[in-house]
């Protein structure tokens, strides 16, 4: 009999992954999961970690399918025949060993209900099969072909000049390949693979990739987009250099796709709602009314608010506001190798530059307010007095978020500091986002 105490599923700094709890980590899913797909990106400690992961899903008897090195939306297209994949991927913000990432077949990561049942049977006793039934590895061929042929068919020609760094990552065997294959004019940086060379961090903010802007200059004409370590998250700078935000981004996606629905996180901007409906965009005036059939759903910000929202919904575009887009014409993981050439396609017709340019000012304001007491109490009397209110729309998930005419605001929890709460406001006009500043706090004031 063996009882096992630990699951580890992302590393921490307090308690970094090891290889004996990634072993854990495979007995526990394997336990559950017979058919799995593992894949790997180029963090030094990634190899480690997945032999290890690896060993405990065949001490358990499961079939292990080695999708090798290669990007984490290539890796969820090779898996829709497994019970589930598993993704070496890169450490959060403050761990050192690489981080262990379950996904369901679809793509989707695993759900917090999930991943707690595989934490709680991680504790219980079970037996070893014997040798006999031991699991067997077999190598996922072309998992990086079938992707960039996948990709390719999706996409008509191309006609621009793009600049990608793929800061000599996993994503360096998909996305030049595939911008190419489509008829881009590709100039790479940092995309020769090398998993011994990390030539700048592998996020996607404006400074880890503040070193693009010269050579975006000296490319002129170029976009420059820059991805991160497992292909899932991007960072766009239009042709003179600057950062594109990442609302912005989605903002750009949607005035091009025209979705019918999408579904976006309770705080997303109020430009990706003038985007959505037409009310910023070449060639749309501001008269353009909501259709029956179009719809934007939000969702608390998770992602498995996102994915199980775009499932529910039939949604054609999901994202978050950290860069995640999710396609599920693909599949329900985000896709930063599809988003760069989309991106690129729509910068081929129509300068991003130009585009951003026609976007109108947001004003956004934030403060907090001091509260201590029940916050069950506060949220039904907070609701009873927007209640009283002329709005237009009320959502209540991780917060409550009130549009009004001309704009919205949004009252959350702080999650670091649960003795306060959060107010944003947004609107185009100052003066309007002022004013519903202060309407949100007196609200506050007399609920509290």
């Amino acid at each position: 009999m063996v009882t096992q105490n630990l699951v580890t599923l992302k590393s921490t700094s307090e308690n970094d992954l090891t290889p004996e709890k990634a072993l854990l980590t495979g007995i526990t899913i394997g336990r559950i999961y017979k058919t799995v797909t593992i894949g790997v990106e180029t963090n030094p400690s990634s190899r480690m970690i997945k032999d290890a992961v690896i060993s405990g899903l065949l001490s358990v008897g499961a079939t292990v399918w080695d999708a090798e090195t290669a990007p984490t939306p290539a890796v969820a297209l090779a898996s829709k025949n497994s019970d589930c994949f598993v993704m070496i991927g890169a450490p959060n913000d403050y761990g050192i060993v690489s981080s262990i990432y379950v996904h369901n077949p679809d793509g989707s990561a695993f759900s917090d209900e999930q991943l707690r049942y595989l934490l709680r049977i991680s504790g219980e006793d079970f037996e070893y099969p014997t040798y006999k039934a031991i699991g067997n590895i077999h190598h996922c061929d072309s998992v990086v072909e079938r992707y960039n042929r996948k990709l390719s068919k999706l996409f008509k020609e191309v006609n621009c000049p793009v600049l990608i760094d793929c800061g000599c990552g996993c994503t360096s065997l998909c996305a030049p390949q595939i911008l190419a294959s489509v008829g881009a004019d590709v100039t790479t940086v940092n995309s020769q693979f090398d998993i011994n060379y990390c030539p700048r961090p592998p996020g996607v903010s404006s400074s880890d990739v503040a070193g693009m802007s010269e050579l975006i200059n000296a490319n002129l004409g170029s976009i420059g987009i820059a991805l991160n370590g497992d292909g899932t998250r991007l960072a766009l700078l239009d042709e003179g250099g600057r950062y594109v935000k990442q609302e912005e981004i989605l903002a750009l996606m949607l005035i091009y796709l025209k979705p019918t629905k999408i579904v976006v996180p309770m705080n997303t901007s109020a430009m990706i709602d003038d985007a959505f409906w037409g009310l910023i965009g070449e060639g749309v005036t501001s008269s353009a009314k909501p259709h029956a059939e179009r719809k934007i759903v939000r969702t608390e910000s998770t992602i498995e608010a996102i994915t199980k929202a775009i499932k529910e919904e039939d949604a054609e575009l999901g994202a978050m506001n950290d860069g995640t887009f999710i396609f599920p014409e693909i599949s329900m993981c985000s896709d930063a190798i599809y988003a760069a050439v989309l991106l690129s396609k729509i910068a081929g017709e129509n300068s991003i530059r130009n585009l951003l340019a026609c976007f109108p000012k947001y004003i956004t304001l934030n403060d907090v307010i001091h509260y201590t007491g029940n916050m069950e109490l506060f949220g039904k009397k907070f609701k009873e007095k927007i209640g009283e209110l002329d709005f237009k729309e009320i959502y209540s998930l991780d917060g409550w978020r009130v549009d009004m005419d001309y704009g919205w605001f949004i009252v959350t929890i702080n999650k670091e500091n649960t003795d306060y709460l959060e107010i944003r406001t947004e609107s185009r006009d100052k003066a309007y986002a002022v004013s519903m500043m202060e309407l949100a706090k007196s609200i506050i004031y007399k609920c509290i």
